[in-house]
């Protein structure tokens, strides 16, 4: 794509609907997959895998979070998928509940291993606790955008309808969970405040083994929060 092209890139940005399931596992599986630390750590996909215990498992994750409702696409003028947010509502009453039903059952997979990570930073960072008049939030699950596209006001674009929905939905802040150096960043641009850090280095296994052995400049999980 030439930099003329790419400097004139229109774009709108509407609900993912239940048609566009396999287009977003496709997108995300191509984009999201690779750029995410956590998943590159593990290798967490295989092409060769398409019926693993894994990508059966993270199908039913991402067409779970288009079911909800709070899902968008960007997409360009010829209809072309160039971004994606998933979102999640999550209420003080569902965490607390969670918190007094932890599961010590999950299997070995790799996409466990990941959401148990995840689980433990959105535990400490205990967003309720540090914010006892918040009832609600509006999590941001995950965003990608493709890399034709970056630098263009798609991610910009994608959380400001993310903060209109939560809006709509009376949430008085926009919480996301950052892996990556890069949509860390973007979140201090867009005003985003951290309130948890955990670095990787100091996530080890049962051996003591770092289990995300992450490169540079990925060195840690943070927890941002945007009041609304």
């Amino acid at each position: 794509m030439s930099a003329a092209i790419k400097s004139k890139t229109v774009f709108k940005v509407v609900p993912i609907i239940k048609n566009d399931e396999i287009t977003v596992i496709e997108f995300l599986q191509k984009f999201f997959d690779r750029d995410e630390p956590l998943n590159a750590a593990l290798n967490l996909r295989k092409k060769e895998d398409k019926e693993s215990k894994e990508d059966v498992a993270i199908r039913k994750y991402i067409i779970g979070l288009i079911n909800n409702g709070l899902a968008f696409k960007a997409v360009s003028p010829n209809g072309d998928l160039i971004g994606v947010v998933l979102n999640n509502l999550t209420y003080r009453v569902d965490r607390e509940k969670n918190n007094e039903n932890e599961e010590d059952t999950k299997d070995n997979t790799k996409f466990n291993i990941i959401t148990e990570f995840l689980d433990k930073v959105e535990r400490e960072a205990d967003v309720f606790q540090k914010f006892p008049n918040v009832d609600r939030v509006m999590d941001i699950k995950i965003i990608s955008v493709d890399e034709s596209f970056r630098g263009q006001g798609v991610c910009k674009a994608l959380i400001d309808k993310t903060i209109e929905i939560a809006l709509e939905n009376k949430c008085p802040m926009v919480y996301v969970e950052c892996s990556s150096y890069f949509s860390a960043k973007a979140a201090e641009r867009l005003g985003f405040e951290c309130i948890y850090t955990l670095y990787f280095r100091d996530y080890l296994d049962k051996n003591g083994e770092v289990v995300f052995k992450t490169p540079p400049p990925h060195d840690s999980s943070k927890v941002y929060v945007l009041h609304l």
